[in-house]
């Protein structure tokens, strides 16, 4: 019996999906600066203008996504969010100006970034709390098994860089969409769309409700100061792993001759490492509580990234990038497994949505590694990115124990939850 077996039928989808998803993405959004300098003679300054400005979309539009499902539904999100991506990949292919270009990109990440936190959020909507933290193991695994393939491929098929690779990713999406849409009409799976919602809408009020549940939902995410500081250590440790690729890139074209062979070594070893390693380090997060395995996590990542500082040889970054990868497994499902534990269950997507703003990281890392290379080379670099980690490893220390529920392996809010069900039902 395969693991997600046992799982509800759009739970496996949701998993599945995560695979065809980051395949489409990987023989597109990889390549995309090598397709505005091939196909639209942009200089380095646009591109990377227009392919950074995407980070600012995808946080609003992962915090907006994420508490209009709690409102609308999830389901319904997901699906719009769907033919967003889709008609953005059909835009950019038949983009021909920066403007437009620019229009696709901000609506691809727009669309794409708010479908991950209603995923996960229904994902804990459809599994009891003691399944939640080895499914969103299997979803991040399916996701990478997507990115190590849809390079290789997308390269192999001479789809890197060019206007074809968005069509291709149009049909990827769309084939998600069509199994997600016949799911859902052969299950009972849209009765997870919250209970106000169909009050709203009989009482012809749904744009009013949705607009008060934005305010509401931002009112409570920043008025909590768990999720706060959840967010800040998330953060730091964005800015170590969102970009790790850049830094190896930028220290390894300086110095070594076979810098880029080098590279493509390390990336593959990570995405290997991490569909390798995956389910076997699931079952030692199973039985360990979340906060335990993003400290291990973050000190495997503290570790690897003083291999890379110290790193002479092809295979000491291989090494090196094996420890980094083991840190990365540990704690991406951990922190959404945290942050579902924090949630009210009326505001989950919201939380969801709010973890977006630690992609802040994917900026702040990159930035300061590039002044610390610039200044003091690559060894500083990667020491002084890396402690990023170590702060954040030091925040889950001081702040994620202090979290009722989060001490133990299995959610306290398991046992309590049917009393809530019930006293909302009375109410």
């Amino acid at each position: 019996m395969t693991p997600t077996a046992t799982l509800p039928v759009l739970a496996r989808v949701l998993i599945v999906g995560a695979g065809i998803m980051s395949l489409a993405n990987s023989v597109t959004v990889p390549f995309l600066a090598v397709f505005l300098r091939k196909e639209l003679g942009l200089q380095p300054g646009m591109i990377g203008f227009i392919i950074g400005s995407s980070v600012f979309f995808s946080i609003f539009a992962g915090f907006v996504g994420g508490s209009l499902s709690d409102i609308l539904g999830r389901t319904r999100l997901l699906m719009l969010s769907l033919l967003g991506v889709i008609g953005s990949f059909v835009g950019l292919y038949f983009s021909h100006g920066v403007l437009a270009v620019f229009v696709f990109n901000a609506t691809l990440a727009l669309s794409s970034s708010s479908f991950g936190p209603v995923g996960k959020a229904l994902l804990s909507d459809l599994l009891p709390p003691e399944r939640r933290v080895k499914t969103f193991s299997y979803q991040y695994m399916a996701t990478n098994m997507g990115f190590a393939v849809g390079p290789l491929v997308g390269a192999a098929v001479g789809l890197a860089g060019g206007r074809s690779a968005f069509l291709v990713g149009a049909v990827g999406y769309g084939v998600y969409l069509l199994g997600l849409a016949g799911i859902l009409l052969l299950t009972s799976a849209s009765t997870a769309v919250p209970r106000r919602t169909a009050g709203a809408e009989a009482e012809g009020e749904l744009f009013g409700s949705a607009l008060k549940g934005l305010a509401e939902s931002a009112r409570v995410v920043a008025t909590d100061p768990r999720l706060l500081f959840l967010i800040l250590a998330g953060l730091l440790l964005e800015a170590v792993h969102g970009r790790v690729s850049s830094l190896l890139a930028q220290h390894l074209s300086v110095g070594f001759a076979d810098g880029t062979v080098i590279l493509g070594y390390v990336l593959t070893t990570n995405a290997v490492t991490v569909v390798a390693l995956q389910l076997f380090v699931s079952r030692f997060m199973e039985k360990r509580n979340p906060v335990t395995s993003i400290v291990v996590g973050g000190l495997l990542t503290v570790l690897g990234m003083a291999g890379f500082a110290f790193s002479e040889e092809i295979w000491h970054f291989v090494v090196a990038m094996v420890v980094f990868s083991l840190g990365e497994i540990l704690i991406y499902p951990a922190e959404f497994a945290i942050i579902d534990r924090i949630a009210p269950e009326e505001r989950r997507g919201a939380y969801f949505g709010a973890q977006t703003f630690a992609q802040l990281g994917v900026f702040i890392g990159p930035f300061t590694g590039g002044l610390l290379l610039a200044a003091y080379g690559g060894t500083t670099m990667f020491l002084g990115v890396g402690c990023f980690a170590l702060l954040s490893v030091v925040i889950y220390l001081l702040v994620g124990r202090r979290i009722p529920g989060l001490g133990t392996s299995a959610p306290d809010r398991a046992v309590k939850r049917p009393k809530e069900e019930h006293a909302d039902e009375v109410a």
